[in-house]
C-alpha cells in the first residue's frame, strides 16, 4: 500500500507541475521558476513521509498541515486539486472516516472563502488578458488531452489503492480465521494435557487401593477397610488437584517447591527422595514443571514398579536443570508408547523453550533430565 500511495501522490505532483506550466496566465509570471521550486520543496517531504505508526495527534496533524499547504498554493493559483485528492486518499487510511470528512470540509470552506476573496482580481486579469492566449487550438488540445489523460490515470491509481487495501482485509480476515482456529486446537490440546496429568496420578492412587481392597476384604477387612479409608482421602485429593489445576494460573504465590514436596508426600507405593531449588520463574513456568513432575510420578507408579525415586533440581549459568530417576524395570526407547505422558511431558518442556531427555533401558529403570532455560 505504501508503494502505490507514493505512486500516486509522485504522479499527482507531476501532473499538477504539468497544468500550471500549461497555465498561459502562469506562463507569464517571472517567478514561475520559483514557485515551481517552492512547489516541490513543499509537497515532497509530505508524500515521502507517511506516519502510520505515529500517535493520533500527529496524523491529525499531518493531514491538516498537508491539506492547508493545497490550498496556500492554490491561492497563489498554482493548481494542486490531484495532491488534494491524494491526501484526503491518506487520511481516509490514517485518521477516522469522520474527521476526515470534517477536515474536508473545513478544507473547502476555506479554499472556496479564498476563492471567492480573489473573483474580482481574477475576472479583471482575464478582462486585460488578450483573448488568444486562451482561444489558441494547440493549446486546448493538449489541455483537454492533458486532463483527460491525467484525470483517468489518478482514478485508475485510486481504484488499484482501493483493491489492494479490499485484498489486504480479505487476506488479514483469513489469517485472523486461522490464528482463531489453531488457538482453540491448542486450547483443546492443553485441556487435554492438563485433565490427563491433574487426574491421573490420583486416579492412579485411587484405583491401586480400591483393587486391593477388593482382593483382601474377605481375609483382611481391617486391612481392606484401610484401602477404603486411604481411596477416599484420594478422591478427595483428585477433586483437590483439579481445583489447583483451575486455580493455580490465578495464583501469584504457587510455591514449585513446596507443590513437589507434596507430591512426594503423597501415600505412593515407593520412596521418593527430593532435592530441589529452582531460581525465580513465572508462574506459568512453575505451573508446567509441577505438572512434569506429577506426570513422571504418575508413570512411574503405573509401569515401573519402582521403590525409589529421586527428584533433583540444579541451577546452572543458562537455566535450570531437573533430574527426574527410578530404579524401576525400564523400558526398550526403540519400542513405541502409547499414551499422553510422554507426549505431554514433552510439549510442556517445549512450551517452556527447554530441552527434554529421557534415558531407559530394560532392568535399569529410567531417567528424565530436563533444561529449563533462565528466560523462561
Amino acid at each position: 500500500m505504501r508503494r502505490s500511495l507514493l505512486v500516486i501522490e509522485l504522479f499527482a505532483l507531476a501532473f499538477s507541475i504539468w497544468t500550471n506550466f500549461a497555465n498561459p496566465h502562469l506562463q507569464k509570471s517571472p517567478q514561475m521558476l520559483e514557485h515551481t521550486i517552492l512547489f516541490v520543496l513543499i509537497f515532497t517531504p509530505s508524500i515521502v513521509f507517511l506516519p502510520v505508526d505515529r500517535p493520533l495527534w500527529q496524523r491529525r496533524f499531518y493531514i491538516i498541515l498537508s491539506m492547508l499547504s493545497v490550498i496556500i498554493t492554490d491561492y497563489y493559483e498554482f493548481t494542486s486539486f490531484c495532491l488534494f485528492g491524494t491526501f484526503l486518499l491518506k487520511g481516509c487510511f490514517l485518521l477516522p472516516r469522520k474527521e476526515v470528512a470534517t477536515i474536508a470540509m473545513f478544507c473547502w470552506i476555506v479554499s472556496s472563502s479564498s476563492y471567492a476573496i480573489r473573483v474580482p482580481e481574477i475576472i479583471h486579469r482575464v478582462q486585460h488578458t488578450d483573448i488568444k492566449l486562451y482561444l489558441n487550438s494547440p493549446r486546448l488540445v493538449t489541455g483537454y488531452t492533458a486532463s483527460y489523460f491525467g484525470n483517468s490515470i489518478f482514478v485508475l491509481l485510486l481504484g488499484t489503492i482501493w483493491t489492494e487495501e479490499q485484498k489486504s482485509r480479505q487476506k488479514a480476515d483469513r489469517l485472523s480465521q486461522q490464528v482463531e482456529t489453531l488457538a482453540t486446537d491448542l486450547e483443546r490440546n492443553r485441556i487435554a494435557r492438563d485433565i490427563h496429568d491433574t487426574l491421573g496420578h490420583s486416579l492412579t492412587s485411587l484405583d491401586v487401593q480400591i483393587e486391593l481392597a477388593q482382593r483382601i476384604q474377605a481375609t483382611e477387612p481391617e486391612r481392606a477397610q484401610q484401602s477404603i479409608d486411604l481411596a477416599k482421602k484420594l478422591s478427595s485429593q483428585a477433586l483437590d488437584n483439579v481445583r489447583q489445576a483451575l486455580g493455580t494460573m490465578k495464583r501469584s504465590n504457587f510455591d514449585l517447591t513446596e507443590a513437589i514436596f507434596a507430591l512426594a508426600e503423597q501415600n505412593l507405593p515407593f520412596e521418593v527422595h527430593v532435592d530441589v531449588r529452582f531460581p525465580p520463574l513465572s508462574l506459568q513456568s512453575s505451573y508446567q514443571l509441577y505438572c512434569i513432575v506429577q506426570e513422571s510420578l504418575t508413570n512411574i507408579q503405573k509401569h515401573a514398579h519402582a521403590n525409589r525415586v529421586t527428584i533433583e533440581s540444579t541451577i546452572v549459568n543458562r537455566g535450570t536443570i531437573l533430574d527426574i530417576c527410578d530404579n524401576g524395570k525400564g523400558f526398550d526407547l526403540d519400542r513405541p508408547h502409547a499414551g499422553f505422558g510422554l507426549r505431554n511431558m514433552k510439549e510442556r518442556v517445549q512450551c517452556l523453550g527447554g530441552e527434554f531427555n529421557l534415558d531407559s533401558e530394560v532392568g535399569r529403570g529410567t531417567r528424565i533430565k530436563i533444561f529449563v532455560p533462565a528466560s523462561s
